[in-house]
């Protein structure tokens, strides 16, 4: 996955690796204490993939809001024409028009996507602060524990993320 951000007037170019196509949420919350230097080493990237998801998330539920009011504003203005023609040019009180408007199709198609759209939200923001739990749980396991920086970490996938050995950045 792309992202191109704009900060003042710097363009960005992020670039995300997403999950596989199924991911055992249950199974990469718990802490493996046989391997906590491969969970120090990836559980960052997977709060990450976890934030992304959220941001997307809240994007589609804030588009969803967006498209909702607008539909709205045009279908309110509709009814209220309509109501007044039925009423000898009265025009319709608000309770009224609102009645109209929630009795309409298109106004139940939009609030089922709504709703369908914050429980979407709902379900990745709990992950997420599942994952930034055990984020901080392992920070605090690594703090105490016996490894340090010379522990040898083999090169395999771990959370989902591949590990792989690199040379030192600085000499």
């Amino acid at each position: 996955m792309q992202k191109v951000i704009q900060i003042g007037s710097e363009t960005y170019k992020l670039h995300f690796d997403e999950f596989d196509d199924e991911v055992d949420i249950d199974e990469l919350l718990k802490i493996d204490y046989s391997n906590l230097l491969g969970e120090i080493v990836t559980f960052p990237v997977i709060v990450n993939r976890f934030g992304m998801m959220l941001a997307e998330a809240e994007s589609k539920l804030s588009e969803t809001k967006l498209n909702m009011e607008v539909l709205e504003a045009k279908t309110k203005e509709r009814l209220r024409v309509e109501l007044a023609e039925e009423n000898g040019g009265k025009n319709p009180t608000v309770e009224m028009l609102n009645n109209a408007f929630v009795k309409t199709a298109v106004y139940k198609s939009m609030r089922d996507k709504l709703i369908k759209d914050q429980k979407t939200r709902d379900y990745i923001n709990s992950v997420f602060w599942a994952a930034k739990d055990k984020s901080d749980k392992i920070n605090i396991l690594f703090k105490s524990s016996e490894i340090t920086s010379e522990t040898e970490l083999s090169e395999k996938r771990i959370n989902g993320v591949l590990v792989k050995k690199m040379g030192k950045l600085i000499k």
